[in-house]
């Protein structure tokens, strides 16, 4: 069974599906970190009519990010080679997630500030990147989903539904 967990803004122009499975790898990472931000990259393809995101893989810190336990800088080691086999596949960078170890899943103004130099950097050509927070720790968590704009525009996106779907 895979459980999905659907995430729309409230006028249904962006949307993100993201499986509890990816989501549990996430934990993983986040139960290495040992009380420190961590996080990665976001990487799927969209529906037909470009207003859903549906993650494929999430990517743990390349061994070149830095944190502390309010801060993550993601680096970038590896995510070429990684980014180049999801192309083959037709899998795009659809965005970012990380961890605030303790605290809540809504974004700082230094996360708001990356994810608008993304969506206004022409060497990500994602003009729309998705910003995906899990707070809390690896047991007891919340998470929230975001779509941030060139302009700094935040736009939630509402968790709607799980959907659960038979193997």
């Amino acid at each position: 069974m895979i459980i999905i967990m659907e995430f729309n803004s409230k006028d249904y122009k962006f949307g993100l599906n993201i499986t509890q499975e990816l989501i549990n790898e996430a934990l993983v990472y986040i139960a290495k970190s040992n009380k420190n931000e961590t996080g990665g990259i976001l990487i799927g393809r969209y529906n037909e009519e470009r207003t859903c995101a549906n993650i494929k893989t999430i990517s743990g810190p390349p061994n070149d990010s830095k944190c502390g336990p309010t801060w993550f800088e993601r680096g970038i080691h590896g995510l070429q080679a990684l980014l180049s086999d999801c192309w083959q596949k037709k899998e795009y960078y659809i965005g970012e997630w990380h961890f605030h170890p303790g605290g809540s899943s809504d974004p700082s103004n230094r996360d708001i500030n990356q994810m608008t130099d993304i969506a206004r950097s022409q060497k990500y050509s994602c003009p729309e990147p998705v910003l995906f927070i899990i707070g809390g720790n690896a047991i007891n968590y919340t998470c929230k989903a975001f779509v941030v704009l060139r302009d700094r525009k935040v736009i939630d996106l509402n968790r709607s539904e799980q959907i659960l779907k038979l193997k």
